[in-house]
Protein backbone atom coordinates (compact mmCIF):
# COMPACT_ATOMS: atom_id res chain seq x y z
CA UNK A 1 0.00 0.00 0.00
CA UNK A 2 0.90 3.47 -0.72
CA UNK A 3 2.25 5.48 2.60
CA UNK A 4 -0.40 8.66 1.40
CA UNK A 5 -3.22 9.18 3.96
CA UNK A 6 -6.35 10.43 2.64
CA UNK A 7 -7.20 13.72 3.62
CA UNK A 8 -11.05 15.10 3.53
CA UNK A 9 -12.14 18.32 3.14
CA UNK A 10 -15.74 18.08 3.58
CA UNK A 11 -16.58 21.93 4.21
CA UNK A 12 -16.76 22.45 0.01
CA UNK A 13 -19.84 19.98 0.39
CA UNK A 14 -21.63 21.75 2.39
CA UNK A 15 -21.63 25.25 0.81
CA UNK A 16 -24.92 24.71 -0.69
CA UNK A 17 -26.59 23.38 2.48
CA UNK A 18 -28.33 25.84 4.54
CA UNK A 19 -30.74 24.76 7.44
CA UNK A 20 -34.22 26.85 8.02
CA UNK A 21 -37.35 26.78 9.85
CA UNK A 22 -38.00 23.29 7.86
CA UNK A 23 -35.51 21.62 8.98
CA UNK A 24 -36.28 19.28 11.62
CA UNK A 25 -35.19 20.50 15.05
CA UNK A 26 -34.10 24.26 13.74
CA UNK A 27 -37.66 26.50 13.98
CA UNK A 28 -35.77 29.36 15.07
CA UNK A 29 -33.77 29.27 11.64
CA UNK A 30 -35.73 31.46 9.45
CA UNK A 31 -34.79 32.45 6.55
CA UNK A 32 -31.58 29.80 5.47
CA UNK A 33 -28.53 29.58 7.29
CA UNK A 34 -25.69 28.19 5.76
CA UNK A 35 -24.75 24.93 7.63
CA UNK A 36 -21.41 26.16 8.82
CA UNK A 37 -22.64 29.83 10.18
CA UNK A 38 -25.32 27.57 12.40
CA UNK A 39 -22.61 27.66 15.53
CA UNK A 40 -22.31 31.81 15.07
CA UNK A 41 -26.20 32.04 15.84
CA UNK A 42 -25.16 31.66 19.69
CA UNK A 43 -27.90 28.67 20.02
CA UNK A 44 -27.79 26.69 23.06
CA UNK A 45 -29.70 23.04 23.23
CA UNK A 46 -32.91 25.64 24.79
CA UNK A 47 -32.93 27.22 20.96
CA UNK A 48 -33.54 24.00 19.54
CA UNK A 49 -37.26 22.95 18.94
CA UNK A 50 -38.10 19.32 20.23
CA UNK A 51 -37.91 16.21 19.09
CA UNK A 52 -33.93 17.30 18.48
CA UNK A 53 -31.66 14.77 17.85
CA UNK A 54 -28.11 15.78 19.16
CA UNK A 55 -24.76 14.83 19.46
CA UNK A 56 -21.89 15.63 22.21
CA UNK A 57 -18.52 17.00 20.86
CA UNK A 58 -17.08 15.56 24.35
CA UNK A 59 -18.20 11.67 23.67
CA UNK A 60 -17.30 12.19 19.71
CA UNK A 61 -13.45 13.47 21.23
CA UNK A 62 -13.23 10.56 23.49
CA UNK A 63 -14.19 7.81 21.51
CA UNK A 64 -12.26 9.11 18.30
CA UNK A 65 -9.03 9.03 20.73
CA UNK A 66 -9.97 5.62 22.61
CA UNK A 67 -10.21 3.81 19.15
CA UNK A 68 -7.61 5.69 17.75
CA UNK A 69 -5.39 4.59 21.13
CA UNK A 70 -6.73 0.84 20.45
CA UNK A 71 -5.51 0.71 16.84
CA UNK A 72 -1.66 2.15 17.78
CA UNK A 73 -1.87 -0.66 20.54
CA UNK A 74 -2.86 -3.44 18.76
CA UNK A 75 -0.83 -2.31 15.13
CA UNK A 76 -4.04 -2.29 12.83
CA UNK A 77 -5.24 -0.34 10.72
CA UNK A 78 -8.89 1.66 11.20
CA UNK A 79 -11.33 2.07 7.69
CA UNK A 80 -14.61 3.01 9.46
CA UNK A 81 -17.60 2.52 8.20
CA UNK A 82 -18.92 6.01 6.56
CA UNK A 83 -22.64 4.22 6.24
CA UNK A 84 -23.12 4.85 10.20
CA UNK A 85 -23.04 8.63 9.62
CA UNK A 86 -22.92 9.49 6.23
CA UNK A 87 -21.71 12.55 7.29
CA UNK A 88 -17.97 14.21 6.10
CA UNK A 89 -17.49 16.10 9.56
CA UNK A 90 -17.17 13.33 11.20
CA UNK A 91 -15.03 11.27 8.81
CA UNK A 92 -12.66 14.36 8.82
CA UNK A 93 -12.35 13.78 12.86
CA UNK A 94 -11.74 9.99 12.36
CA UNK A 95 -8.97 10.13 9.63
CA UNK A 96 -7.84 13.11 11.44
CA UNK A 97 -7.21 10.63 14.11
CA UNK A 98 -4.93 8.07 11.79
CA UNK A 99 -8.06 6.21 10.19
CA UNK A 100 -6.45 4.77 7.12
CA UNK A 101 -9.79 5.45 5.03
CA UNK A 102 -13.16 5.35 4.76
CA UNK A 103 -14.98 2.02 4.52
CA UNK A 104 -18.14 1.54 2.54
CA UNK A 105 -21.24 -0.74 2.04
CA UNK A 106 -21.84 0.57 -1.77
CA UNK A 107 -20.66 2.02 -4.46
CA UNK A 108 -23.26 4.54 -4.34
CA UNK A 109 -21.77 5.70 -0.42
CA UNK A 110 -18.47 5.33 -2.01
CA UNK A 111 -19.38 7.85 -4.65
CA UNK A 112 -19.97 10.32 -1.44
CA UNK A 113 -17.07 9.44 0.17
CA UNK A 114 -14.93 10.13 -2.56
CA UNK A 115 -16.62 13.34 -2.89
CA UNK A 116 -15.57 14.64 0.13
CA UNK A 117 -12.30 14.24 -0.91
CA UNK A 118 -11.10 10.87 0.71
CA UNK A 119 -8.58 9.25 -1.47
CA UNK A 120 -8.74 5.60 0.43
CA UNK A 121 -11.93 3.57 0.24
CA UNK A 122 -13.08 0.00 0.96
CA UNK A 123 -15.88 -1.20 -0.05
CA UNK A 124 -17.33 -3.98 1.82
CA UNK A 125 -19.41 -5.42 -0.80
CA UNK A 126 -19.28 -7.07 -4.50
CA UNK A 127 -19.35 -5.00 -7.38
CA UNK A 128 -21.82 -6.84 -9.85
CA UNK A 129 -23.84 -3.80 -11.95
CA UNK A 130 -22.13 -1.45 -14.72
CA UNK A 131 -23.33 1.54 -13.36
CA UNK A 132 -20.75 0.72 -10.08
CA UNK A 133 -17.88 -1.09 -11.79
CA UNK A 134 -18.09 1.86 -14.05
CA UNK A 135 -17.40 4.38 -11.59
CA UNK A 136 -14.81 2.15 -9.90
CA UNK A 137 -13.09 2.20 -13.01
CA UNK A 138 -12.91 6.08 -13.60
CA UNK A 139 -11.73 6.56 -9.55
CA UNK A 140 -8.44 4.31 -10.70
CA UNK A 141 -7.82 7.24 -13.45
CA UNK A 142 -6.80 8.71 -10.54
CA UNK A 143 -3.34 7.36 -9.49
CA UNK A 144 -3.95 8.69 -5.95
CA UNK A 145 -6.85 6.98 -5.21
CA UNK A 146 -7.02 3.87 -3.54
CA UNK A 147 -9.91 1.28 -3.88
CA UNK A 148 -10.72 -1.83 -3.04
CA UNK A 149 -13.53 -4.25 -3.13
CA UNK A 150 -15.19 -7.73 -2.53
CA UNK A 151 -15.37 -10.79 -4.94
CA UNK A 152 -16.63 -14.17 -3.57
CA UNK A 153 -17.94 -15.56 -6.98
CA UNK A 154 -16.27 -16.78 -10.19
CA UNK A 155 -19.70 -15.24 -11.49
CA UNK A 156 -19.12 -11.82 -9.73
CA UNK A 157 -15.38 -11.86 -11.00
CA UNK A 158 -16.20 -12.42 -14.68
CA UNK A 159 -18.91 -9.35 -14.49
CA UNK A 160 -16.79 -7.34 -12.75
CA UNK A 161 -14.03 -7.93 -15.07
CA UNK A 162 -15.80 -7.32 -18.45
CA UNK A 163 -17.61 -4.49 -16.90
CA UNK A 164 -13.48 -3.11 -16.31
CA UNK A 165 -12.84 -3.85 -19.67
CA UNK A 166 -15.80 -2.03 -21.27
CA UNK A 167 -14.86 0.99 -19.21
CA UNK A 168 -11.06 0.92 -20.52
CA UNK A 169 -9.81 0.59 -16.99
CA UNK A 170 -6.30 1.60 -16.99
CA UNK A 171 -5.04 -0.49 -13.91
CA UNK A 172 -6.00 -3.27 -11.77
CA UNK A 173 -8.51 -2.98 -9.38
CA UNK A 174 -7.46 -4.51 -5.97
CA UNK A 175 -9.91 -6.78 -4.31
CA UNK A 176 -9.96 -8.95 -1.27
CA UNK A 177 -11.62 -12.40 -1.42
CA UNK A 178 -14.29 -12.26 0.39
CA UNK A 179 -14.73 -15.58 2.66
CA UNK A 180 -18.27 -16.08 4.32
CA UNK A 181 -19.95 -18.71 6.62
CA UNK A 182 -23.25 -20.81 6.63
CA UNK A 183 -26.17 -18.37 7.28
CA UNK A 184 -24.16 -15.61 7.02
CA UNK A 185 -25.23 -12.63 4.00
CA UNK A 186 -21.83 -12.77 1.20
CA UNK A 187 -19.12 -15.00 1.09
CA UNK A 188 -18.08 -17.76 -0.15
CA UNK A 189 -19.01 -20.74 2.12
CA UNK A 190 -16.41 -22.44 2.33
CA UNK A 191 -11.62 -22.06 1.51
CA UNK A 192 -12.33 -24.37 -1.66
CA UNK A 193 -14.84 -22.39 -3.25
CA UNK A 194 -12.67 -19.46 -2.33
CA UNK A 195 -9.59 -20.85 -3.69
CA UNK A 196 -11.80 -21.12 -7.24
CA UNK A 197 -12.83 -17.37 -6.82
CA UNK A 198 -8.93 -16.51 -6.31
CA UNK A 199 -8.05 -18.21 -10.07
CA UNK A 200 -10.47 -16.35 -12.00
CA UNK A 201 -9.01 -13.53 -10.24
CA UNK A 202 -5.27 -14.24 -11.20
CA UNK A 203 -6.71 -15.08 -14.72
CA UNK A 204 -7.47 -11.21 -14.97
CA UNK A 205 -5.40 -8.47 -16.31
CA UNK A 206 -7.65 -5.81 -14.54
CA UNK A 207 -7.98 -7.40 -11.09
CA UNK A 208 -5.45 -7.46 -8.73
CA UNK A 209 -5.97 -9.93 -5.62
CA UNK A 210 -4.82 -7.67 -2.04
CA UNK A 211 -5.78 -9.94 0.46
CA UNK A 212 -8.94 -12.05 2.38
CA UNK A 213 -11.97 -10.41 4.31
CA UNK A 214 -14.59 -11.22 6.02
CA UNK A 215 -17.54 -10.26 8.69
CA UNK A 216 -17.91 -11.84 11.90
CA UNK A 217 -21.31 -9.79 13.16
CA UNK A 218 -23.67 -12.25 11.64
CA UNK A 219 -22.05 -15.15 14.11
CA UNK A 220 -24.09 -13.85 17.02
CA UNK A 221 -24.95 -10.74 18.83
CA UNK A 222 -23.26 -11.19 22.66
CA UNK A 223 -20.24 -11.91 23.89
CA UNK A 224 -21.26 -14.90 25.62
CA UNK A 225 -18.03 -17.32 26.14
CA UNK A 226 -19.80 -19.53 23.09
CA UNK A 227 -20.50 -16.57 21.18
CA UNK A 228 -16.35 -15.44 21.50
CA UNK A 229 -15.31 -18.86 20.53
CA UNK A 230 -17.62 -18.77 17.50
CA UNK A 231 -16.03 -15.40 16.12
CA UNK A 232 -12.33 -16.64 16.91
CA UNK A 233 -12.63 -19.75 14.88
CA UNK A 234 -14.24 -17.86 11.93
CA UNK A 235 -11.41 -15.64 12.12
CA UNK A 236 -9.19 -18.34 12.18
CA UNK A 237 -10.36 -19.58 8.79
CA UNK A 238 -9.72 -16.36 7.73
CA UNK A 239 -6.48 -16.34 8.73
CA UNK A 240 -6.31 -19.54 7.81
CA UNK A 241 -7.29 -18.68 3.87
CA UNK A 242 -4.60 -15.70 3.41
CA UNK A 243 -2.06 -18.40 4.83
CA UNK A 244 -2.43 -20.75 1.91
CA UNK A 245 -3.25 -18.13 -0.24
CA UNK A 246 0.37 -17.17 0.63
CA UNK A 247 2.16 -20.43 0.49
CA UNK A 248 0.04 -20.92 -3.14
CA UNK A 249 1.78 -17.15 -4.43
CA UNK A 250 -1.04 -15.51 -4.62
CA UNK A 251 -0.11 -12.02 -3.31
CA UNK A 252 2.28 -9.47 -5.18
CA UNK A 253 3.05 -7.44 -2.10
CA UNK A 254 1.45 -6.63 1.40
CA UNK A 255 -1.64 -8.66 2.46
CA UNK A 256 -4.56 -7.27 3.51
CA UNK A 257 -6.58 -9.06 6.09
CA UNK A 258 -10.16 -6.57 7.23
CA UNK A 259 -12.88 -7.72 9.02
CA UNK A 260 -13.94 -6.19 12.60
CA UNK A 261 -17.89 -4.27 13.39
CA UNK A 262 -18.17 -2.98 16.48
CA UNK A 263 -18.64 -5.45 18.98
CA UNK A 264 -15.60 -7.71 18.35
CA UNK A 265 -12.67 -5.77 16.96
CA UNK A 266 -10.67 -7.02 19.99
CA UNK A 267 -10.85 -10.46 18.36
CA UNK A 268 -9.97 -9.28 14.94
CA UNK A 269 -6.66 -7.69 16.06
CA UNK A 270 -5.75 -10.72 18.31
CA UNK A 271 -6.25 -13.53 15.90
CA UNK A 272 -5.78 -11.74 12.32
CA UNK A 273 -2.72 -9.57 13.44
CA UNK A 274 -0.43 -11.58 15.70
CA UNK A 275 1.85 -14.81 14.24
CA UNK A 276 2.61 -13.70 11.05
CA UNK A 277 5.71 -15.62 9.48
CA UNK A 278 8.82 -12.43 9.32
CA UNK A 279 8.78 -12.30 6.12
CA UNK A 280 4.85 -11.66 5.15
CA UNK A 281 3.68 -8.79 5.18
CA UNK A 282 0.15 -8.09 6.43
CA UNK A 283 -2.02 -4.92 6.84
CA UNK A 284 -4.84 -5.97 8.94
CA UNK A 285 -7.51 -3.20 8.64
CA UNK A 286 -11.02 -3.02 10.97
CA UNK A 287 -14.01 -1.57 9.38
CA UNK A 288 -15.57 -0.74 12.83
CA UNK A 289 -18.27 2.44 12.48
CA UNK A 290 -20.63 2.35 15.49
CA UNK A 291 -18.21 2.99 17.74
CA UNK A 292 -18.02 6.52 17.00
CA UNK A 293 -21.37 7.79 18.83
CA UNK A 294 -21.49 4.75 20.44
CA UNK A 295 -25.23 4.14 21.77
CA UNK A 296 -26.60 3.61 25.39
CA UNK A 297 -28.31 -0.10 24.41
CA UNK A 298 -26.68 -2.55 21.89
CA UNK A 299 -23.12 -1.38 21.94
CA UNK A 300 -23.15 -0.61 25.74
CA UNK A 301 -24.23 -3.46 26.42
CA UNK A 302 -22.09 -5.35 23.69
CA UNK A 303 -18.77 -3.53 23.20
CA UNK A 304 -15.55 -4.90 23.63
CA UNK A 305 -15.17 -2.25 26.40
CA UNK A 306 -18.33 -2.59 27.78
CA UNK A 307 -16.92 -3.76 31.16
CA UNK A 308 -14.11 -1.42 31.56
CA UNK A 309 -13.64 2.18 33.66
CA UNK A 310 -15.10 5.02 32.37
CA UNK A 311 -12.34 6.67 30.72
CA UNK A 312 -11.22 3.28 29.24
CA UNK A 313 -14.99 2.64 27.84
CA UNK A 314 -16.78 4.56 24.75
CA UNK A 315 -19.12 7.10 25.98
CA UNK A 316 -22.47 7.35 24.14
CA UNK A 317 -22.45 10.56 22.22
CA UNK A 318 -26.23 10.38 20.88
CA UNK A 319 -29.40 11.52 22.31
CA UNK A 320 -32.89 12.35 21.27
CA UNK A 321 -34.87 15.18 23.34
CA UNK A 322 -39.13 15.23 23.68
CA UNK A 323 -41.30 17.35 25.06
CA UNK A 324 -44.14 15.56 27.37
CA UNK A 325 -47.04 15.91 25.59
CA UNK A 326 -49.48 14.33 28.03
CA UNK A 327 -50.40 12.42 31.13
CA UNK A 328 -53.70 10.90 30.21
CA UNK A 329 -52.95 8.50 33.02
CA UNK A 330 -50.61 8.07 36.35
CA UNK A 331 -48.19 6.31 34.88
CA UNK A 332 -48.41 6.68 31.96
CA UNK A 333 -46.76 9.92 29.76
CA UNK A 334 -46.89 10.44 26.05
CA UNK A 335 -43.77 11.98 24.64
CA UNK A 336 -43.10 13.80 21.58
CA UNK A 337 -41.13 11.65 19.22
CA UNK A 338 -41.70 8.11 17.24
CA UNK A 339 -40.37 5.92 14.73
CA UNK A 340 -39.71 8.93 12.33
CA UNK A 341 -37.45 10.00 14.82
CA UNK A 342 -35.43 7.19 16.55
CA UNK A 343 -34.71 3.66 15.85
CA UNK A 344 -36.22 0.63 17.28
CA UNK A 345 -34.75 -2.32 15.72
CA UNK A 346 -32.62 -3.06 18.31
CA UNK A 347 -35.11 -2.01 21.34
CA UNK A 348 -36.41 1.70 22.35
CA UNK A 349 -34.63 4.66 23.50
CA UNK A 350 -33.83 4.67 26.94
CA UNK A 351 -34.81 7.90 29.20
CA UNK A 352 -31.40 9.35 30.97
CA UNK A 353 -32.76 12.43 32.30
CA UNK A 354 -35.68 15.21 32.63
CA UNK A 355 -35.55 18.47 32.62
CA UNK A 356 -38.36 20.59 33.67
CA UNK A 357 -40.34 24.24 32.33
CA UNK A 358 -38.18 25.81 35.66
CA UNK A 359 -34.88 24.60 33.89
CA UNK A 360 -34.03 22.22 36.69
CA UNK A 361 -32.24 18.77 35.54
CA UNK A 362 -33.29 15.57 36.72
CA UNK A 363 -31.88 12.07 36.66
CA UNK A 364 -34.14 9.65 36.19
CA UNK A 365 -31.80 6.52 37.98
CA UNK A 366 -34.30 3.66 35.83
CA UNK A 367 -37.72 5.19 37.10
CA UNK A 368 -39.42 5.29 34.04
CA UNK A 369 -38.90 3.61 30.64
CA UNK A 370 -40.24 3.47 26.93
CA UNK A 371 -42.42 0.68 26.21
CA UNK A 372 -43.96 1.37 22.82
CA UNK A 373 -43.50 4.14 19.98
CA UNK A 374 -45.99 5.03 17.08
CA UNK A 375 -44.98 7.42 14.20
CA UNK A 376 -44.68 10.17 15.99
CA UNK A 377 -45.91 9.32 19.82
CA UNK A 378 -43.70 7.76 22.56
CA UNK A 379 -45.25 5.37 25.51
CA UNK A 380 -43.41 5.91 28.41
CA UNK A 381 -44.65 3.99 31.98
CA UNK A 382 -43.37 6.53 34.47
CA UNK A 383 -43.06 5.82 38.61
CA UNK A 384 -45.50 7.44 40.83
CA UNK A 385 -42.51 9.32 42.68
CA UNK A 386 -41.22 10.77 39.34
CA UNK A 387 -41.84 14.42 38.64
CA UNK A 388 -42.66 14.61 35.19
CA UNK A 389 -45.22 17.25 33.66
CA UNK A 390 -46.56 18.27 30.25
CA UNK A 391 -44.06 20.06 28.79
CA UNK A 392 -41.07 18.86 29.75
CA UNK A 393 -38.45 17.88 28.05
CA UNK A 394 -36.91 14.17 27.96
CA UNK A 395 -33.64 12.79 26.75
CA UNK A 396 -33.14 9.61 26.03
CA UNK A 397 -30.26 8.26 25.42
CA UNK A 398 -31.05 5.08 21.82
CA UNK A 399 -29.88 1.74 20.59
CA UNK A 400 -28.30 1.73 16.78
CA UNK A 401 -26.87 4.76 15.92
CA UNK A 402 -26.33 3.67 12.19
CA UNK A 403 -30.75 3.86 12.29
CA UNK A 404 -30.60 7.01 14.45
CA UNK A 405 -28.39 8.79 11.42
CA UNK A 406 -31.15 7.44 9.10
CA UNK A 407 -33.37 9.43 10.38
CA UNK A 408 -32.08 13.21 10.24
CA UNK A 409 -30.34 15.18 7.92
CA UNK A 410 -29.06 17.71 9.96
CA UNK A 411 -27.63 17.11 13.79
CA UNK A 412 -26.52 19.44 15.97
CA UNK A 413 -23.15 18.55 17.85
CA UNK A 414 -23.50 20.10 21.43
CA UNK A 415 -19.85 21.01 23.74
CA UNK A 416 -19.95 21.30 27.57
CA UNK A 417 -22.58 23.48 28.18
CA UNK A 418 -24.75 22.76 25.17
CA UNK A 419 -24.10 25.23 22.96
CA UNK A 420 -24.77 24.09 19.26
CA UNK A 421 -20.53 25.05 18.47
CA UNK A 422 -17.69 23.42 17.66
CA UNK A 423 -14.81 24.35 16.44
CA UNK A 424 -13.31 24.29 13.05
CA UNK A 425 -10.44 22.32 12.07
CA UNK A 426 -8.54 25.34 11.10
CA UNK A 427 -9.53 27.89 13.62
CA UNK A 428 -11.71 28.43 16.45
CA UNK A 429 -14.62 29.88 14.12
CA UNK A 430 -17.92 28.75 15.37
CA UNK A 431 -19.54 26.10 13.22
CA UNK A 432 -22.13 24.03 12.57
CA UNK A 433 -21.94 20.56 14.07
CA UNK A 434 -23.02 17.95 11.53
CA UNK A 435 -24.73 17.37 8.25
CA UNK A 436 -25.07 14.28 6.64
CA UNK A 437 -23.53 14.20 2.92
CA UNK A 438 -25.84 14.21 -0.17
CA UNK A 439 -24.41 12.30 -3.19
CA UNK A 440 -25.68 15.32 -5.34
CA UNK A 441 -22.96 17.62 -3.74
CA UNK A 442 -20.75 19.22 -6.42
CA UNK A 443 -17.33 17.69 -6.95
CA UNK A 444 -14.09 19.83 -5.69
CA UNK A 445 -10.76 19.54 -5.55
CA UNK A 446 -9.11 18.76 -2.00
CA UNK A 447 -6.81 21.57 -0.94
CA UNK A 448 -3.80 20.42 0.98
CA UNK A 449 -3.88 20.26 4.89
CA UNK A 450 -0.72 20.31 7.50
CA UNK A 451 0.82 18.36 9.82
CA UNK A 452 3.71 18.02 12.02
CA UNK A 453 6.62 15.01 11.04
CA UNK A 454 6.05 11.95 12.98
CA UNK A 455 7.03 8.27 12.78
CA UNK A 456 4.65 5.75 11.93
CA UNK A 457 4.22 2.48 14.28
CA UNK A 458 5.02 0.29 10.80
CA UNK A 459 8.15 2.60 9.30
CA UNK A 460 6.79 3.91 6.78
CA UNK A 461 6.37 7.57 5.79
CA UNK A 462 3.94 9.89 7.21
CA UNK A 463 0.79 10.69 4.43
CA UNK A 464 1.53 13.84 2.78
CA UNK A 465 -0.40 16.02 1.66
CA UNK A 466 -0.97 16.72 -2.25
CA UNK A 467 2.35 19.30 -3.29
CA UNK A 468 3.74 19.56 0.00
CA UNK A 469 5.72 17.59 3.06
CA UNK A 470 3.54 16.12 5.63
CA UNK A 471 3.16 17.64 9.16
CA UNK A 472 2.21 15.33 11.16
CA UNK A 473 -0.56 16.74 13.50
CA UNK A 474 -1.88 15.47 17.13
CA UNK A 475 -3.80 12.22 16.29
CA UNK A 476 -7.10 13.94 17.52
CA UNK A 477 -7.95 17.71 17.07
CA UNK A 478 -10.82 19.91 16.84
Amino acid sequence: MSALRPVPFPDELLDRVSVDALTRGFALAGDPIPIREVGAQGWSLSDLSPPILVLSDAALRHNVRLMADFCERANVELAPHGKTSMAPQLWARQLEAGAWGITAASAREARVIRLAGVRRILIANELVDEASIGWAAEQLLDPSVELLCYVDSVKGVELLDRGLASAGSVRPLRVLIELGHAGGRTGSRTPEQAMEVVERVRRSARLELAGVAGYEGTLCRDRSPGCLNRVRAYLDELRGLASRLVEDGAFSGEVVMSAGGSRFFDLVAERLRERWPSDVPVQVILRSGCYLTHDSGVYERTSPFADEDADRRFHPAMEIWGSVLSRPEPELAILGFGRRDVPFDEGFPIPTKIRTASGETVAVDGRFALTALNDQHGYAQVGSDLPLGVGDLVACGISHPCSAFDRWRAIPVLDERDRVWTRSRRSSEPVAGITRSSAGARRVAPRPRSRRAGPRRDGRRPWTAPGREARNAPRTRD
